[in-house]
């Protein structure tokens, strides 16, 4: 059976200032298809924590599904902290810019500089789209056996992003179950 492993991040999560519906709808979706969720952890907007947390659960699960952090303000390190765990730099997906380009022409309005390091992603990593919003996910494998997703912590976002790209991967890990 695939061990899962759920790790939230932001401040407003430690804090009690928002409570964390992503870990529980993200347990109960891969819970449907078999996989067993071994581990929530939940981390504040801090990258050492973040990469930390990410070593850790990298190492007893097969999946690590990494919710928040990828958004373009200076507290938003979760593509960081990945990168920093790889040991690679963040590239610029010059695909994923054009489209946050051309989100905001569409709205009548110029993309602020800030948002350009959300078309940016560790070196060896996937980018993986985001119909529903800005904060492109990233998919990357770790010590060539943990399957790691980062998709964004706003849950309208993180539902749309999990159901269309991360279930249909750990469905596939979980041998089409």
């Amino acid at each position: 059976m695939i061990k899962i492993a759920i790790l939230s991040v932001g401040d407003e999560l430690v804090t009690g200032q928002t409570v964390d519906t992503n870990s529980a709808y993200l347990s109960r979706e891969c819970g449907r298809i078999g996989a067993r969720v071994i581990a929530h952890h939940t981390v504040g907007d801090d990258q050492r924590a973040i990469e930390s947390a990410i070593r850790q659960l990298s190492t007893s699960a097969d999946v690590l599904i990494v919710s928040g952090g990828i958004g373009p303000t200076d507290d938003d390190l979760t593509r960081q902290a990945l990168a920093g765990v790889m040991g690679a730099t963040l590239e610029l997906n010059d695909a994923w810019l054009a489209r946050l380009i051309d989100f905001w022409r569409l709205r009548g309005r110029r993309m602020p500089e800030m948002n350009r390091i959300q078309a940016m992603i560790p070196r060896g990593a996937i980018l993986i789209e985001n119909t529903a919003g800005t904060a492109a996910g990233i998919r990357a494998m770790l010590d060539d056996r943990c399957d790691v997703f980062v998709v964004p912590g706003v849950p309208k976002e993180m539902q749309v992003k999990f159901d269309a790209s991360v279930l249909p991967a750990i469905r596939d890990r979980c041998g089409g179950a």
